[in-house]
């Protein structure tokens, strides 16, 4: 694994090089023999068969919960502290659950780095105990053997947004906004709005990998938004099935957004393989010192590197 470094951030701040050419810095590397679930996400394929014909038809792919197995060697005898303290602060990285009482908590996080495909991440949790080698004396021997069975709820590897401004200098504009989606996953998009009336793109798409254009059922449609007040403060839209739809900076304003919208939603998501493109954007009734406007493209791969 020397073309692929691969760390491992902690709940608890710490950082892990367990692969690649810093492997081992801290006292832990990756058993390349005990890894299993870390390349392509899980799916589930459904299926309908005719009992009167021969053979059936593909109905559904499900993407699931990807579980993980990662064995680790930890080295205590260069390690800092009494016999055991490296396999007692390894174990501190992990986490079962969220900690309700810290709001800055984060679930750990495997990152692989490679010369191909450059940073991509997945987040992860303990899904059971981890499996620990007790056998003979392993505090004596300052060596261990840790199995640790994590799960991503999140399934895909995610790379740095990729995000797309549009400002205006005064009270309206119009212009384009570049889209761009190179993973092999459709793309749910998150857009950040500043006071105004915003007319957003939200077309549907046809056409090859990588030459997708503005084409089927709704080749030109745009969102017209209500205003975005003062008392809002912003406002964030989003694809994202996990988060509410729309939500004001300040959490409200005179109404509730989402009644505002009056059941008016994005719709399409970003197909893979999207070549870079512009698709316009307008704002009126915006403050004399302009509006801006960001679209958040995040980045989901199905595997750790490549699929580019």
């Amino acid at each position: 694994m020397t073309a692929i470094e691969i760390s491992l951030l902690g709940v608890d701040g710490t950082r892990w090089d367990v692969a690649g050419p810093l492997a081992g810095r801290q006292g832990a590397i990756i058993a390349a023999e005990q890894v299993d679930g870390i390349y392509d996400a899980p799916i589930t394929v459904e299926s309908d068969e005719d009992a009167d014909d021969i053979g059936g038809s593909w109905v559904h792919t499900d993407y699931g919960i990807r579980d993980l197995v990662i064995g680790f060697h930890l080295f205590d005898d260069e390690y800092g502290g009494a016999p055991g303290q490296l396999e007692s602060d390894f174990r501190k990285a992990f986490a079962s659950e969220t900690d309700w009482w810290d709001t800055t908590f984060k679930h750990a996080r495997l990152v692989v780095k490679t010369a191909l495909s450059g940073v991509r991440m997945l987040t992860v949790q303990m899904s059971e105990a981890p499996e620990v080698n007790l056998g003979d004396d392993r505090i004596d021997e300052e060596y261990f053997n840790v199995k640790y069975l994590l799960r991503a709820y999140q399934p895909m590897w995610e790379g740095q947004d990729w995000v797309s401004p549009f400002t205006t200098s005064g009270t309206s504009g119009s212009g384009t906004v570049e889209v761009w989606n190179p993973t092999d996953r459709p793309m749910r998009q998150t857009w950040t709005l500043t006071r105004g009336i915003w007319t957003l793109p939200d077309n549907s798409w046809t056409g090859k990998p990588k030459h997708r254009i503005p084409g089927g059922k709704h080749p030109d449609r745009t969102l017209p938004l209500p205003e975005i007040l003062s008392t809002d403060g912003g406002l964030t839209l989003t694809r994202d099935r996990k988060r509410l739809h729309a939500s004001t900076a300040l959490g409200g304003g005179s109404t509730n957004f989402l009644a505002r919208m009056q059941g008016k939603w994005l719709q399409y998501d970003i197909p893979p393989y999207t070549q870079r493109q512009e698709v316009p954007i307008s704002v009126t009734g915006a403050p004399a010192t302009g509006a801006r406007a960001e679209l958040i493209q995040p980045r989901r791969w199905s595997r750790p590197w490549g699929l580019e």
